[in-house]
């Protein structure tokens, strides 16, 4: 039994060891101005929001090109949309387009969101059909209406990419409440 707790402790000194060599020096790709202590105290403000999917579909008409409509509430979005979105509580309401696709196949969902000081960033999740799949011989729309939760509209900057963590440059209106 010692000889078992003795090799774990040197397992764990090992460990340790590893983690750094004290130089400072690191493989992060962070900004090297900014310091170890402002590092730290910016992924502890970083917190993940809630996001609950209200609806998806691929119709068959909406926006040529992709776009985000964001709204504080689901009458704003309603009436920013022209759709009836069903009113689930507090938070932000915000409808996701990705625009004219050829197929059938396609689809788009809102799969998390991450709040760091003002900036929200939002993962969609975004499926294209593969190859060879048979998919339906139509122009679809693919789209996607959820609520992110616990959040303001007010003083937030929005920002959007795929589940890579590729940025998309999707074009962002506001509606108002």
């Amino acid at each position: 039994m010692v000889h078992v707790a003795a090799t774990l402790l040197v397992l764990m000194i090992a460990v340790g060891c590893a983690a750094g060599d004290g130089s400072g020096a690191s493989d992060r790709t962070a900004d090297p101005e900014t310091s170890d202590e402002a590092r730290e105290e910016t992924a502890a403000q970083a917190r993940a929001l809630r996001v609950e999917g209200i609806s998806s579909d691929a119709p068959g008409q909406g926006p040529e090109h992709p776009q985000v409509i964001l709204a504080p509430s689901a009458g704003a979005l309603s009436r920013e949309t022209g759709a009836r979105v069903p009113d689930s509580g507090e938070g932000i309401y915000l409808a996701v387009y990705w625009g004219r696709k050829p197929t059938g196949g396609y689809s788009l969902a809102v799969r998390s969101a991450r709040l760091q000081g003002e900036r929200v960033t939002i993962e969609l999740a975004l499926e294209k059909p593969a190859p060879d799949a048979m998919v339906t011989q139509a122009l679809t729309y693919p789209y996607a209406v959820a609520v992110v939760r616990d959040l303001g509209l007010e003083g937030n900057r929005f920002s959007f990419v795929t589940g890579e963590g590729r940025k998309l440059d999707w074009p962002v209106r506001r509606a108002e409440g």
